[in-house]
């Protein structure tokens, strides 16, 4: 039997217990990254250009919507810590106060959608797919606040449904918007993907709104104490906040990054394009290793006892080898085909992408240990300063102003999450160090 506030019935941080945790999180995170995987394979046979106009547009659009989705993401280790001191009705708190949070985001988004897309973009399909995922950001943050009340429970099982459900949907609708249908539906390419994906954070949301209200969970977790309550916020902002300005300006460099790419050749932007939609697939595996390390570590520092979290540091870089490994076997096989001129150029990109989910995953195991003891402010600083120290301003001296190949380019993402990877280590072992826990 699961004592109450326990997460699983297996040993505590073991990698049986993640592994319980993270399973159900990195399948409901992959069918939401498998929906945009998807859509990116109907763009790529819609045309190249629809592809690259989608991957420019949604990069930057993305800087807005994952600062403002991070930052609600902390209603999770709020919630996490609530159920390991067991104070069960505080739950709804914290998720309240961040349902807030995406609510207000829309206004930022809403005039920024409206008024300041053409600032960024001079294509109509580009300034349609930026100008609608920003519409509906505040419905992707409450998405993701939403879900921190159940992951931090360790009540995931119900994610993979609604999302197999919403994702399901949305590919069936992206499909028959890019392409259309006979005479009675128009091809509309980015336009029809960027309303799909849309349809989908809009459903999901309100799903998991209902669920989130129901009689039960207001009963028992007090999800009915929807009045602000500004230290309960100050204290989610002091956490979230940080993080969420360090998302936004990781996208935004990406998008600068992309920009280069665009600006190169389109060999850079479409060779990019494609391996930016394979690490974003199988960033599953570490998204939902990330959220359940977090929830896990977030439950010991509420029982005090931190002790624990080396336990869970060992077993989330075991869960991670084994899925690197395994995802090496992609390697070997061509899973894209490109002309034979840059199939050659594409392998070297893939295989340098994958190196760079390697270290990425690695980085953001730790990552969730340092956000659930609250050192956030350390992350900002560092993830902001080498990504534009060791990616951005290089790839820009370097490969941009030379001309340089596109494979010189994914070197030095590799490169920029090796040395982070190490960085945030080091972090950690000062953090935790025996002396600070004992």
């Amino acid at each position: 039997m699961q004592a109450k506030g326990n997460l699983t019935r297996y040993s505590e941080g073991g990698i049986k217990e993640l592994w319980v945790i993270s399973f159900p999180l990195m399948l409901s995170t992959l069918s939401m990254l498998l929906t945009n995987f998807v859509d990116r394979i109907f763009l790529t046979h819609h045309s190249l250009h629809a592809l690259n106009t989608s991957v420019n547009a949604s990069t930057l659009a993305w800087a807005f919507m994952s600062g403002i989705a991070m930052v609600t993401a902390m209603s999770e280790v709020f919630v996490a810590q609530y159920n390991g001191e067991r104070k069960f009705k505080n739950i709804g708190s914290p998720v309240w106060q961040m349902l807030w949070v995406a609510a207000g985001s829309s206004l930022l988004c809403f005039p920024l959608a409206l008024y300041g897309s053409p600032l960024f973009f001079q294509e109509k399909e580009e300034i349609f797919c930026f100008r609608s995922l920003l519409l509906f950001t505040p419905s992707y943050a409450l998405m993701i606040a939403l879900y921190g009340f159940f992951v931090g429970q360790g009540k995931t099982r119900l994610l993979i449904w609604i999302s197999a459900v919403s994702n399901g949907l949305a590919i069936w609708l992206d499909y028959l918007l890019i392409f259309g249908w006979s005479d009675w539906i128009p091809s509309l390419g980015v336009k029809g993907s960027s309303i799909a994906i849309c349809f989908e954070y809009f459903f999901e949301s309100t799903i998991l709104l209902c669920i989130f209200l129901s009689k039960k969970n207001r009963l028992d977790f007090g999800t009915g104490n929807w009045r602000l309550q500004p230290t309960t916020m100050v204290r989610c902002l002091k956490i979230g906040l940080p993080q969420g300005v360090l998302c936004a300006l990781e996208f935004f460099g990406w998008s600068c990054f992309y920009w280069m790419m665009t600006s190169l050749s389109e060999k850079h932007i479409t060779l990019s394009s494609l391996c930016q939609s394979f690490t974003f697939l199988f960033s599953f595996f570490f998204d939902g290793v990330y959220r359940a390390v977090a929830a896990i570590a977030g439950n010991f520092i509420g029982a005090k006892r931190p002790h624990l979290i080396f336990k869970v540091l060992s077993s989330g870089f075991l869960l991670l080898s084994y899925f690197f490994l395994v995802s090496l076997s992609l390697l070997f096989f061509n899973p894209v085909q490109v002309g034979p001129e840059w199939q050659s150029s594409l392998k070297t990109c893939m295989a340098l992408s994958f190196l760079y989910l390697f270290f990425d995953g690695m980085r953001w195991v730790i990552s969730g240990l340092l956000i659930a003891a609250g050192d956030t402010l350390f992350l900002l600083f560092v993830g902001t300063l080498s990504l534009w120290l060791c990616l951005i301003i290089p790839t820009y001296a370097i490969v941009y102003r030379n001309h340089l190949a596109v494979e010189y380019a994914w070197g030095f993402s590799a490169a920029y999450t090796g040395l982070l990877f190490l960085i945030c280590f080091c972090r950690f072992r000062f953090f935790f160090s025996p002396q600070r826990v004992l």
